[in-house]
């Protein structure tokens, strides 16, 4: 079979079975090349606050420069919309950063949630000569992505009781079609 007669079996029962692979991008708002990670929906009410936490997990080693680990962590509603966001240039090791959302005050619902996902976007570094080369010069060519821990929890503002506690975050894959050139029958 060639791969044109491939191509012409398989696209249109990708495109007939709704993949995954042809799905629009997720929500994220930085367009450079890295891995996210989110949560799944929680509600938040008026008397709660989110705080969205990541952890540098890569040690402090004496005598060993840090890798670079910047982030971007974004909270977003159930529609998508980004409702507020912080870029971390760099987190230093066995540190942390982290963005508190506070929900706005619903006009007239009882016991209102806002439901909110939380992201952690973590872009692409790559290990660069330190050498005297101008401009310096890529020892490694593949980019790779700082070690981190993100949480998520939502604190009660009376009390400041941690009232909901995840660790459970789940990559967000970036699918993107390549076009193929078609050739021959």
């Amino acid at each position: 079979m060639s791969c044109f007669a491939i191509y012409r079996s398989v696209l249109p029962a990708l495109l007939l079975a709704g993949s995954p692979f042809l799905a629009p991008a997720q929500t994220i708002s930085s367009s450079a090349p890295g891995s996210a990670v989110t949560t799944g929906i929680v509600g938040v009410t008026i008397t709660q606050t989110a705080r969205l936490n990541v952890l540098n997990l890569q040690a402090v080693i004496p005598g060993v420069a840090a890798v670079m680990c910047p982030a971007t962590l974004e909270f977003y509603d159930d529609t998508g919309a980004l409702l507020k966001e912080l870029v971390v240039p760099n987190i230093p090791p066995a540190t942390a950063a982290s963005l508190v959302f506070k929900p706005p005050v619903p006009s007239t619902a009882v016991n209102a949630r806002a439901q909110i996902r939380a992201v952690v976007f973590m872009p692409s570094t790559s290990v660069v000569n330190p050498g005297t080369a101008s401009p310096p010069i890529a020892i490694m060519p593949v980019s790779f992505g700082c070690n981190v821990m993100p949480s998520l929890e939502i604190i009660d503002d009376s009390t400041g009781a941690t009232h909901t506690l995840t660790t459970d975050l789940r990559s967000m894959s970036a699918y993107r079609l390549l076009p193929m050139p078609l050739t021959g029958r």
